[in-house]
């Protein structure tokens, strides 16, 4: 690792003062980490839509998410090299890929640590320096310290950011929604009764979950990053690793300088010290008191082995051991406060004190969740609307039609014959097509609306109707659209089988399992 080529300010930080500098870092090389992600993003939607079915579309969104690591994988990967100088391409990247899948952990973090919090923290380790077993759990252990609740509290915060996100994505989406949607909504999209748009509205829901997720993830593992190149430049003193390095560098130039230079320097120093020399003295008048510097060295060189037994006996001095790590409550008492010891009995009443509120607030919550099932009837209809409640809308127009039971004539096959017979073809299927209308309306209770095409309301039936009245309604529809939008009437026999077929396929006709025995 060239830490000369570290393209960061490195000095110590706190926790949040490291994530800002992750969020600088995609600020500053966005282009560099968002043009592979996307990339990959896109490979894997594409992939997801020629094998996932339709219906399927919610399982995508499931994937696209469980799948995080693996993008975590290349932006780390991105932002390690443009931290240390070097610049990927998106192609060099996306062809590295393959082995940041095999020797970083990813089956690990694709299964029983997918949900760790600290996940983008500990990815460095696994990822950069490899380690593996006992000892990369005492590196994480070391390097997550006093950073662990800063990780944590990263990853609480970019999942609400995430929410927030998609919620105002789907708000923006709901403007659009034309009104006659906007009452049951979401309830005919969860039922698949949105036949036409719904589809469209999981695919607009994959876009808006993929956008926000190649738009946040750069962030939290740059900040994550930040905080482990923090943690180490604490741990390892990089920052005073770094200002040898310079001086060293300084004094290298400063030797292979020019002879002139140091002429130079030389008569300057002469010149300077002449003057200093012809000033007046008063060194009778005034007495200059010089401080005394004192040397504090052993009376003998110790071998370079002893230093860590030195180290250890001078830090367990008193003035060296002030930090403590308290991980129950106690009292406070203040830095000018003088330091008196607490009786006995006070801190035996102060501990009885906590366990009495520590149980009584876990018995006020059992009282709450039995309260909560106790009254599941007078809140639970308002989270989950069961299907008595369901009002199906029925429309008294569909396709400029009056599907109305009054409206509707008391022997249809008669009138339907008499209308063909006077050549009035399309009159004829308008009234056998707009009483089938209203037999799926009002005898099979089918939530029609009025923005379903011909297509729609056949899709919809399939799951209400029998074979026999499906395969009818389907003739139907054919001759129907064709002589609404390509004028082709049908022709005679086709449609008396039609007016003969009525009543025994589509009206009288019963399912053999729903007639009686």
């Amino acid at each position: 690792m060239q830490l000369e080529s570290i393209a960061v300010n490195v000095r110590t930080r706190t926790a949040w003062e490291a994530i800002d500098l992750g969020f600088a870092m995609v600020r500053t090389w966005w282009s560099s980490i968002y043009t592979p992600l996307v990339i990959l993003l896109l490979g894997i939607i594409a992939s997801l839509w020629l094998v996932m079915p339709s219906q399927y579309y919610w399982v995508s969104l499931l994937i696209l998410w469980w799948l995080k690591p693996l993008y975590h994988r290349l932006i780390l990967h991105i932002i390690s090299h443009r931290m240390f100088g070097e610049h990927l391409s998106w192609s060099t990247a996306l062809k590295q890929l393959p082995e940041l899948m095999r020797h970083t952990g990813l089956v690990s973090e694709l299964t029983w640590r997918r949900f760790s919090l600290s996940r983008g923290f500990k990815l460095p380790i696994w990822q950069l320096e490899r380690l593996r077993g006992n000892a990369r759990t005492q590196r994480q252990r070391l390097l997550l310290g006093y950073v662990h609740t800063a990780t944590i509290w990263l990853n609480i915060a970019m999942f609400c950011f995430q929410i927030i996100l998609l919620l105002s994505f789907f708000a923006l989406i709901w403007l659009f929604v034309p009104e006659y949607y906007a009452t049951d909504f979401f309830y005919q999209l969860l039922s698949n009764q949105l036949v036409g748009i719904g589809d469209y509205f999981k695919i607009i829901s994959i876009t808006g979950f993929v956008l926000v997720v190649a738009f946040m993830e750069p962030y939290y593992i740059a900040a994550s990053f930040a905080l482990y190149i923090n943690r180490r430049s604490q741990l390892e003193a990089w920052d005073i690793e770094l200002d040898f390095r310079q001086m060293a560098e300084r004094l290298e130039k400063k030797q292979s300088s020019p002879p002139l230079n140091t002429l130079l320097v030389l008569a300057m120093s002469t010149v300077l010290i002449s003057t200093l020399l012809t000033q007046p003295t008063v060194a009778d008048e005034t007495t200059i008191e010089r401080p005394i510097i004192v040397e504090q060295l052993a009376p003998q060189r110790l071998p370079a082995t002893e230093s860590s037994r030195i180290i250890k006996e001078v830090m367990q001095h008193d003035n060296l051991r002030q930090e403590t790590n308290v991980k129950r409550w106690r009292f406070f008492t203040p830095p000018d406060a003088p330091n008196q010891e607490r009786p006995a009995w006070l801190r035996t009443l102060a501990d009885l004190i906590a366990s009495v509120v520590s149980m009584g607030l876990w018995v006020l919550l059992a009282i709450a969740l039995i309260a909560l099932y106790v009254t599941r009837k007078s809140w639970l209809p308002f989270l989950v609307r069961t299907s008595d409640e369901v009002e199906t809308f029925k429309p008294d127009i569909l396709f400029g039609m009056d599907i109305r039971e009054e409206s509707l004539p008391e022997n249809i096959v008669a009138e339907a014959n008499a209308l063909w017979q006077q050549g009035k073809a399309r009159e004829a299927l308008s009234l056998l097509y707009r009483c089938a209308l209203a037999r799926l309306v009002n005898q099979e209770s089918l939530a029609l609306e009025p923005s379903h095409t011909e297509g729609d309301i056949l899709q919809l039936s399939q799951g209400v109707l029998s074979t026999v009245r499906q395969h009818y309604l389907a003739q139907l529809t054919q001759h129907w659209t064709q002589i609404a939008y390509a004028h082709q009437t049908p022709s005679d026999e086709a449609m008396m089988q039609l007016l003969n077929r009525w009543e025994a396929d589509f009206i009288g006709h019963t399912p053999p399992q729903e007639q009686a025995p």
